[in-house]
């Protein structure tokens, strides 16, 4: 494994709330400069879901997320040659043609996405990966039951034989939300801040950005550790450019959609 002292030494400390000294564009110029190609490849693959993330922002005709691996252009030319794409997502383009059907069904690549990229993947990146799944899960679950939305059609893309995923059935005509094991904050999470948009969508920030903090444990100089900062990064970004009304908007998409 390589170690990079010279970016585990320059990278600024992150936290939540206060500005980063290091825009999100500064930080993937540093790595392009400093990391070989097979650990900028892993980079990718963090990208690719604001990539696919910005695939049904094109469908919808809005605005770009920045932290994708493809600008406007280059996003156009992938979606005309799939093959250009990994396999999941080429077989999801196919599957589905119209956009109606590709903004309706749109969980499905994303499902698709964290199945098939953390079984690719190890270290940092496969536990990160498979993390950030379970808890969006955990999220689908909950605003399934404080909807009254069916908790199977929600989660019909993913494998009813996991035990996670039973778990997550067997809680849709419980009297309260029992949470898996690792993932019992939410509980006060949820309860506290669902009808806050804004101190929801931070809370989980916080939550997420914690969990990065206890994968990376005490590494400095590791492709593993610059990972789990550009996941934190992207966090804290995030959190600076929330107002009122992006919060609100971003919760209710979050709220309405079936991601």
């Amino acid at each position: 494994m390589t170690n990079y002292y010279f970016v585990g030494v320059i990278l600024p400390e992150l936290q939540m709330g206060i500005p980063p000294e290091i825009t999100f564009n500064e930080f993937i110029v540093l790595l392009r400069d400093n990391l070989n190609s097979n650990d900028l490849t892993l980079t990718h693959v963090i990208r690719r879901y604001y990539d696919l993330e910005n695939f049904r922002s094109h469908w919808k005709e809005d605005p770009l997320d920045p932290y994708g691996n493809l600008d406007d252009t280059n996003l156009e030319e992938v979606l005309l040659i799939p093959e250009l794409l990994p396999n999941y997502a080429q077989k999801f383009l196919e599957k589905y043609e119209s956009t109606e059907a590709r903004l309706r069904y749109f969980s499905d690549l994303i499902s698709a996405y964290f199945r098939e990229e953390a079984a690719q993947s190890k270290g940092f990146l496969k536990e990160y990966l498979l993390f950030e799944r379970k808890l969006r899960l955990i999220q689908t679950a909950f605003r399934a039951k404080y909807l009254n939305r069916d908790l199977l059609e929600e989660l019909q893309f993913e494998n009813p034989e996991e035990s996670f995923i039973q778990h997550l059935i067997s809680q849709k005509d419980s009297g309260k939300f029992e949470l898996p094991h690792g993932f019992e904050q939410l509980n006060s999470i949820f309860e506290k801040n669902y009808t806050a948009p804004i101190d929801l969508h931070k809370a989980l920030c916080e939550f997420r950005f914690q969990k990065i903090a206890d994968l990376i444990g005490d590494q400095v100089f590791t492709i593993d550790r610059i990972l789990g900062y550009m996941v934190q990064l992207i966090l804290v970004e995030r959190w600076e450019s929330l107002d009122q009304e992006k919060g609100n908007r971003l919760v209710d998409q979050y709220i309405t959609s079936q991601v």
